[in-house]
């Protein structure tokens, strides 16, 4: 950082450069820190620059994730250099877009299931399971995303008889958007590319098991996955919208009868933007 002079704006006379410890709370957690700011020795007032503010920042951000346990940006970028792997090459590793990477080495915390996804890449294992998108299937989940799409659209999801010829199209968007920005499905369902449109597996056998189940016993919906629901329905607010796109995605259309559509292929998705 280049040398910079600081006068006190109570007309102290200049002020000089001090390393400051400091405990704060963030996000709930108490943390400790030590700022390098200006400070005026006659009446003890602190300013800090621009660059000063943004150390502080990125100060905080270690200090939260070495807390709980997370990869700090400087370790992501070590590591990273250390098995000489472009950003890129390391998104495509963990399953994020590169923007995830300049971010989380940029100061941004990353979740804790894409912290795993991380200390995997850096041992060579291949990241949770592109089927299922880095999650167990979870059927109450299944229901839950639904009934947040009722919300929506204001339309009824899972009716009796309704084999989800529909319903599931909303699902498999949802799911694969998530599994592209937050690097996790919503549900851990697993798709197939079947006659009339990604489909789940065996959805014949779930059907009646998502029905009878209760969301509330589902983990909570986190902000950002709401959004990505609300996306999903903006994009498509009548059903028959939702059925017309997934066919004309070739993710799903160049696949064999049958085959599974991996998540993955999320980055492919044309109708919607990811």
């Amino acid at each position: 950082m280049e040398k910079e002079i600081h006068y006190c704006p109570n007309e102290h006379g200049l002020m000089v450069v001090k390393k400051i410890p400091k405990n704060i709370t963030f996000r709930g957690e108490e943390i400790s820190i030590q700022e390098e700011i200006f400070v005026c020795e006659k009446c003890g007032i602190e300013v800090a620059t621009i660059e000063q503010t943004a150390a502080i920042q990125d100060a905080i951000s270690d200090a939260y994730r070495k807390k709980m346990g997370l990869l700090t940006g400087a370790e992501i970028r070590e590591q990273r250099e250390s098995l000489s792997l472009t950003q890129q090459e390391l998104a495509k590793r963990t399953g994020v877009g590169i923007a995830s990477i300049k971010r989380w080495e940029n100061g941004i915390i990353q979740t804790k299931s894409m912290n795993i996804s991380l200390k995997e890449a850096f041992q060579k294992i291949k990241v949770g399971n592109s089927y299922t998108g880095n999650r167990a299937l979870s059927i109450p989940r299944i229901k839950l995303v639904m009934k947040e799409f009722e919300k929506e659209l204001g339309e009824s999801f899972l009716e009796e008889g309704d084999m989800m010829l529909f319903d599931a199209k909303y699902l498999w968007y949802a799911d694969m958007i998530a599994f592209h920005r937050i690097g996790q499905s919503l549900t851990g369902a697993t798709y197939a590319a079947l006659p009339h449109g990604p489909q789940m597996n065996n959805y014949k056998e779930l059907i009646g098991l998502i029905r009878d189940s209760d969301e509330t016993e589902a983990t909570p919906l986190t902000d950002e996955e709401k959004k990505i629901i609300l996306r999903v329905a903006l994009a498509f607010p009548k059903k028959q919208l939702a059925y017309e796109a997934s066919h004309r995605e070739e993710v799903w259309n160049k696949k064999t009868v049958g085959s599974t559509i991996p998540y993955s292929d999320a980055a492919k998705l044309t109708e919607i933007q990811t």
